[in-house]
């Protein structure tokens, strides 16, 4: 049995989402009558400094049209027809068989439609190399519950590490007193996820094989 289990976050960190989130904030805004979208190099270097999706709508938004475009993107952003844009980052399948080897790898998302994540996970083949996936529910805004539920129901593993691109995923890793493991490709920039001190910052997903051997 191992004793070390490793939660890695999804979007960001294993797989590159830009071009998708981007997409959905896109399409939404082109609903509205003279509502010009940020260009994708803008919205992404908003973002990866720490900007949240519902501050980059235009500052003439009233509340019913901030409204509206956030339940528009509920409704799109875990859809297949968007989900296609979604790709592989470059290591991450090498790397989580590497993984595979130290860690039980615990998959955690808070994607909502299970159906849909378990179509990307099978179709970029990733969902063979976790022992478990936790996901989440539009009502769950933080994967706190969903770990402890976890770690309820397994007692075996005395390590625990967390791999994430976020502030959330760190904020959580800290909580259960992980070793928390941030990558700077993801939706937040390496100076913003290194001022949250996490344990590690890395710019390549390879390097954690190096931390956790």
């Amino acid at each position: 049995m191992k004793t070390l289990a490793v939660f890695i976050d999804l979007d960001g960190t294993l797989i590159d989402t830009s071009e998708r989130h981007y997409r959905v904030y896109r399409d939404i805004l082109s609903l509205e009558k003279d509502s010009t979208p940020l260009s994708k190099e803008e919205y992404w270097n908003r973002k990866r400094s720490g900007q949240k999706t519902i501050e980059l709508l235009p500052s003439y938004f009233s509340d019913s049209l901030v409204h509206k475009f956030m339940r528009e993107w509920l409704r799109r952003i875990e859809d297949v027809a968007y989900l296609r844009y979604d790709t592989l980052v470059p290591p991450a399948l090498k790397v989580l068989d590497s993984l595979g080897e130290l860690a039980e790898l615990v998959l955690v998302t808070l994607r909502h439609n299970r159906k849909n994540l378990f179509w990307e996970l099978s179709t970029l083949g990733l969902l063979s190399h976790f022992k478990e996936v936790l996901s989440g529910s539009a009502l769950l805004d933080d994967k706190s519950c969903l770990i402890q539920d976890y770690l309820n129901r397994i007692q075996a593993c005395t390590k625990l590490a967390l791999i994430g691109d976020s502030e959330a995923d760190l904020n959580v890793g800290k909580q259960f007193n992980m070793l928390t493991i941030a990558v700077t490709y993801g939706i937040r920039s390496k100076d913003f996820l290194c001022r949250l001190k996490p344990d590690f910052c890395l710019e390549d997903l390879s390097q954690v094989l190096d931390i956790l051997r």
